[in-house]
């Protein structure tokens, strides 16, 4: 029996009368890479804040590689191998590839202030294990060529890359993308999905996307969510034809499943 990198039951969610989450149950194999799609406000995002620590649910058992996240912080769960970006780009503009990738290592460095003054062996140990992560992480991405180019001067397409490339420097075990592709064109997205195909290798990835063509090649199952609950997990294909996904997610038109799809 293949194990689960997500364990999810019966997950709530209550803001005031406003119901996101309404008993969501989510089994993410372990080397998968999961989709979970649906119309907008159908609580994808929501759901994923609960998975990464960054939401507490009103109700239900999470467990993500084998932890309980609903009782550690947003900064627990990252530190034990849980990746996050976000629908917003979250790079720092004005500093350089390689810079960003070091401000993202400075939480796994050991020294302290006064090794760095002494440039003691702990401290020279961690540049030396920072520099050959970052030239890993830069090949891995197809950053190298900007690495001393500033973040806010790349294409959208690369700013996507150097925000995956950021979280792969603290080597997490699951990664969860929000609309990775959102507002990417047809090249853009088709090397983005060669980049998450590269990295899945002894990792689980879990994606929320709108773009169903990138869901059909790179997910091996989706759950479809509408209005907070989970109508149906199974392969991108069949799941895109389920009754109720063609009803509530592409207003009933099966032309419009195909053209998605």
């Amino acid at each position: 029996m293949t194990a689960l990198a997500v364990n999810a039951e019966n997950v709530r969610k209550h803001y005031g009368g406003v119901t996101a989450l309404k008993g969501v149950d989510l089994k993410v194999p372990e080397g998968s890479i999961y989709g979970l799609i649906g119309p907008n406000g159908a609580g994808k995002s929501t759901m994923l804040d609960v998975l990464c620590g960054i939401v507490t649910p009103s109700g239900g058992c999470v467990d993500v590689l084998g932890m309980d996240v609903t009782r550690l912080s947003a900064a627990q769960v990252a530190r034990r191998g849980v990746g996050r970006t976000f629908q917003r780009t979250a790079t720092f503009g004005a500093s350089t590839v390689e810079e960003n990738l070091r401000m993202a290592s400075y939480g796994a460095m050991r020294h302290a202030v006064w090794d760095r003054i002494l440039r003691s062996p702990l401290y020279r140990a961690d540049i030396a294990s920072f520099v050959q992560r970052c030239e890993e992480v830069l090949e891995i991405c197809g950053l190298a060529s900007v690495r001393h180019e500033k973040a806010s001067s790349l294409a959208y397409g690369t700013q996507r890359k150097l925000a995956v490339a950021i979280m792969l420097m603290n080597e997490p075990r699951i990664i969860f993308l929000d609309e990775p592709v959102a507002g990417m064109n047809n090249s853009e997205t088709g090397e983005f999905v060669k980049l998450v195909r590269s990295i899945v290798k002894g990792r689980t990835v879990v994606i929320v996307e709108h773009d169903m063509a990138a869901i059909s090649a790179l997910c091996d199952e989706v759950l479809v969510m509408v209005d907070g609950r989970g109508v149906v997990n199974d392969a991108p294909e069949r799941a895109l034809r389920h009754p109720e996904v063609v009803s509530a997610y592409l207003g009933g038109d099966d032309e419009g499943v195909d053209d998605a799809a």
